[in-house]
């Protein structure tokens, strides 16, 4: 079988849905990134919700990060030490729990939010943009997507089968 068929193949089989929908995360991160460069923003474009959730709490630790966004411990864990390299977050001991560490933001973070902030309802205008394109508001259609895998698993739903 020649590649490009196989290609064919795999792009429209069901069963990589989960490998497309990584394709489509990494080529967002892949694309915006420039995007970000071009704003000054030197925050990777995948580790955006954690400075945004960082923000928001002040102070946070890891459980609490990883809860607040629904994304594994380890996952979140992965991108603290590059955000910690690019001076923009803090780590620190609880006070309360010297085992624990707990993330702030600092003084570069705080600005490098501010102006993801600023330029939030451009970036929004950019995907409302290719939502029109392909008819569908791509944001709602995830977040329904993964509401109902929610609520019901794709183990219960293959189980009906």
């Amino acid at each position: 079988m020649n590649d490009s068929l196989t290609n064919n193949l795999l792009l429209q089989n069901m069963l990589f849905t989960g490998k497309v929908s990584t394709d489509f995360g990494n080529l967002i991160s892949v694309q915006m990134t420039p995007v970000y460069e071009s704003l000054g923003i030197i925050i990777p474009v995948k580790s955006s919700s954690i400075m945004a959730m960082i923000k928001k709490h002040k102070i946070i630790s890891l459980a609490d990060l990883s809860k607040a966004l629904h994304q594994s411990h380890q996952l979140v864990n992965q991108k603290l030490p590059k955000l910690h390299q690019l001076n923009l977050i803090t780590k620190e001991s609880d006070p309360n729990d010297k085992r624990c560490k707990v993330f702030s933001l600092t003084e570069q973070g705080e600005k490098q939010v501010q102006l993801l902030t600023e330029q939030s309802e451009k970036i929004r205008e950019l995907f409302c943009g290719l939502s029109t394109e392909l008819g569908v508001d791509i944001h709602a259609l995830l977040e329904s997507a993964i509401d109902a895998l929610n609520n019901e698993s794709l183990l219960t739903r293959f189980e009906k089968l």
